[in-house]
């Protein structure tokens, strides 16, 4: 008996960037649609749901998966009675495949996600791990170029930074290629009502079209002003978004009123990475306030006495006080520590709200007023989370 054999046109087992059709290529080109950006706390960013909308477009209905790798609760904290904090760090892989099923490319990424102040723990678990995955996916999604607001990372601008691929030559005719629609201006995702402390309830959220926000820069509002003050904390070529900084350390510092409060400031801009320049900024305004101070001790020891007073009974004059070597030194050490404590959060990519959050449930105070030992032991506790997280 002969076997004729069946020759069938499988598809190969893998698959490369030819196998995209000219449409993927077009649309993966194509600079981001301004109406797709959202802009908050400083940040440019895409809406979840939105990066899902175009991986749908671009590779189909299964023509992409994406995979949870770790999901791990960071930290679970009752800041207040029956209010919740919640923080969860993702690790994600996102896999994209041909319009034959064939797998093309994967990409891994993690993000971490938290819930603040909530009234239900299970509203507060839910919330942080749904904000955890989505921002690693966001972040996975970023490596497929400028629909996926690659360009975002360029100072937040809406201009394609891909452009071209070798690997995609343009087509002969660039009329016949298909544009990519236009849609409507996409709103965010709707999200639970958190209750703002008292103390923060009367700050204004400042925002700019930064997708990566630095806290050395001035605002163009500001910069008129603060030029004649002070020198620029950066190059002329990094100019700030429209809102300006998150925060601004050298008008908290202009703002402290005393030595330990100017170190909480001096040492939160060091965990926030402020280069040399900036931090000789921050000393110089301490140096001024204390010669300030200085030269209106004796004017107020002295009041002027009435020209027709009695005479008064001669009074001890204070004196002010030799500076102490040991007060000193205690001052920096606990700068030091809370600096290393905040650069332990920061690792976690925990904000100092968030950490405050930490202290107030384990040492029942905010960062800035606990003791050497407190922060201490906090910053060894997050530093064996960051370890456990790399492992």
């Amino acid at each position: 008996m002969t076997v004729i054999p069946l020759h069938r046109n499988a598809p190969a087992a893998t698959a490369g960037p030819v196998d995209l059709t000219p449409e993927q290529v077009t649309t993966l080109l194509a600079p981001i649609n301004p109406s797709r950006v959202q802009n908050l706390h400083g940040q440019s960013h895409l809406e979840a749901w939105d990066v899902r909308r175009w991986l749908n477009r671009v590779f189909g209905f299964g023509g992409w998966s994406d995979e949870t790798l770790e999901l791990v609760c960071v930290a679970e904290r009752e800041i207040n009675p029956g209010r919740w904090t919640v923080i969860y760090r993702a690790q994600v892989r996102l896999t994209v495949k041909t319009t034959d099923g064939r797998t093309l490319t994967a990409y891994d990424d993690a993000a971490m996600g938290d819930s603040r102040n909530q009234p239900s723990l299970g509203d507060a678990h839910d919330m942080a791990m749904k904000t955890a995955l989505s921002q690693a996916l966001k972040r996975c999604a970023h490596n497929l170029g400028d629909a996926f607001g690659l360009s975002l990372y360029n100072d937040g601008s809406r201009q394609a930074v891909g452009l071209w691929s070798a690997a995609h030559p343009k087509p002969k005719d660039d009329a016949a290629a298909p544009a990519v629609p236009d849609d409507a201006p996409v709103k965010p995702e709707p999200a639970p009502q958190v209750e703002q402390p008292a103390a923060e309830a009367g700050q204004q959220v400042q925002r700019s079209k930064r997708a990566e926000g630095g806290p050395w820069k001035t605002s163009p509002q500001q910069a008129p002003q603060q030029q004649q003050q002070r020198p620029r904390a950066v190059p002329d070529q990094q100019q700030a978004g429209p809102a300006g900084p998150p925060r601004d350390y050298l008008a908290d510092a202009q703002a402290a009123d005393s030595r330990e409060r100017f170190d909480q400031v001096r040492a939160a801009a060091v965990a926030a990475g402020a280069p040399q320049e900036y931090l000789a900024q921050l000393d110089a305004v301490a140096q001024q306030k204390e010669q300030a101070a200085q030269q209106q001790a004796p004017k107020q020891q002295a009041p002027r006495k009435p020209a027709a007073a009695k005479a008064a009974p001669a009074r001890p004059v204070a004196v002010p006080s030799a500076p102490d070597p040991e007060a000193d030194a205690a001052r920096q050490q606990h700068a030091v520590a809370l600096a290393e404590f905040l650069a332990a959060g920061k690792a976690l990519a925990l904000d100092p709200s968030h950490l405050d959050d930490i202290t107030v449930a384990e040492a029942g105070r905010p960062a800035a007023d606990c003791t050497v030992e407190q922060l201490a032991g906090l910053t060894a506790d997050l530093r064996a989370a960051a370890e456990g997280a790399a492992a």
